[in-house]
């Protein structure tokens, strides 16, 4: 009976060696330009998975060209990210289609897990939107992570003891491929210092930057990274007759070049502080905690030219009251994330055990389409039974990246403050 038995198992195994062999050479008859097409066509969980049918699309799929041209095909499908903490510190990601219609099934929704950074505190808060697929989180503490859901991959970057406060951004250089973090003291006595993510890389000193410092509160603060400049709001420190004073100003960093500069913000007193990217240009948004207004508007101000530091007011009609952000329709409450970068929609949106409630808003035409993602709860969140709502976090225009974090160090030598 054993021998039987084992004979079976040889025969099943010169079965299924054939069918692979087969399959093998069937593949090499595929030219090499038609792969390549195909791989780029993908989602990156495929890609990564199909590197492990052969040396050959392994190589295709790790190489930089390759990298760099399927986030060039990633951008054209962009997602809505939704990033949710678990009671045991686990991150769910769930990425959502951006652009179907809303009377479809919503198949193409994407849900997994990924296991919190070592000493996770479980308080990370983004420091930055998505940017070309990576995001960028930290803590209180001063600890920095940085998450590719792509690759189901974070890395905690080396904290620079020296700086006892501080801010983190990401930002990216289109030009030559780069993805960089810079810390900014909330001190303006410390300089800025830059880590570009790659191996044998350190925290290194941007001299003669304009002093300036960031406020430590609240976390959550957001970066914005459009064409290759991350802009926040920062403070800077001047004199006048003898008197220290203080100023909020935008600045925005050449990732490229790793240079500053200071931009004058738009004399509004209802600015707060939320940075958009709308359509290729940086939006500052106000907020109008009126409610005695009988019609809710949105108004943001377009930073038009960045060396004339230029700016422009947009004032348009809100389907629903502006505070509190109430739906009519949903009878919920909605907090704005971002604006889809090809139509303009300002997306609004809130999370319960039940679904996750989107509004896409178009201020131009004044049309809404309205989207109810069910079926994304968890059993996870049974201990949060009896509130209406749990916090998530949303990265609106969200693009695939095949960029590994494996050879990112974790571990560096001190600063250099006088290189």
């Amino acid at each position: 009976m054993e021998r039987r038995e084992e004979q079976a198992e040889d025969g099943e195994r010169i079965i299924q060696y054939k069918e692979e062999d087969s399959i093998c050479k069937l593949l090499e008859l595929i030219p090499l330009d038609l792969i390549h097409d195909i791989l780029l066509r993908l989602p990156a969980k495929s890609a990564v998975r199909f590197r492990c049918v052969s040396k050959l699309w392994a190589s295709i799929i790790t190489r930089p060209y390759f990298i760099t041209s399927f986030a060039f095909m990633s951008s054209s499908r962009l997602r809505l990210l939704v990033c949710i903490k678990t009671s045991d510190k686990r991150r769910l990601f769930v990425s959502l289609p951006q652009h179907e219609h809303p009377h479809t099934s919503y198949s193409d929704v994407e849900r997994y897990q990924m296991d919190p950074p070592e000493f996770d505190t479980g308080n990370y808060e983004p420091y930055s939107q998505s940017v070309h697929g990576l995001m960028c989180c930290g803590n209180f503490m001063g600890e920095t992570v940085v998450w590719n859901p792509s690759m189901r991959q974070h890395v905690t970057l080396p904290e620079p003891a020296e700086f006892r406060f501080k801010s983190y951004f990401l930002g990216y250089d289109p030009v030559e491929d780069k993805y960089k973090v810079f810390c900014i003291a909330s001190s303006s006595k410390n300089d800025p210092i830059v880590f570009t993510l790659g191996p044998q890389e350190s925290w290194r000193v941007i001299k003669n930057s304009p002093k300036h410092y960031t406020p430590r509160w609240p976390m959550g603060h957001r970066g914005v990274c459009i064409n290759g400049h991350a802009y926040y709001e920062a403070s800077i420190c001047f004199e006048v007759d003898a008197i220290t004073q203080w100023e909020v100003v935008l600045v925005s960093f050449d990732v490229r070049y790793e240079k500053f500069r200071i931009i004058r913000k738009p004399d509004d007193p209802k600015l707060c502080p939320l940075l958009l990217n709308y359509q290729g240009k940086l939006a500052w948004v106000c907020e109008d905690r009126d409610e005695k207004k009988l019609v809710s508007s949105l108004r943001f101000w377009i930073l038009e030219d960045e060396e004339k530091q230029e700016w422009s007011l947009r004032d348009y009609l809100m389907p629903f009251q502006i505070w509190p952000r109430r739906d009519p329709i949903w009878r919920v409450f909605l907090s704005l994330d971002g604006v889809t970068q090809d139509t303009g929609e300002f997306i609004y949106s809130t999370a319960r055990f039940e679904a996750i409630y989107v509004i896409y808003y178009d201020p131009k035409t004044n049309l809404t389409r309205r989207v109810i993602y069910e079926g994304v709860e968890y059993e996870e969140y049974e201990e949060y039974s009896g509130s209406e709502t749990f916090q998530v976090h949303l990265y609106p225009n969200h693009s695939e990246s095949l960029m590994s974090l494996e050879n990112v160090p974790r571990y560096v030598s001190p600063i250099n403050w006088n290189q």
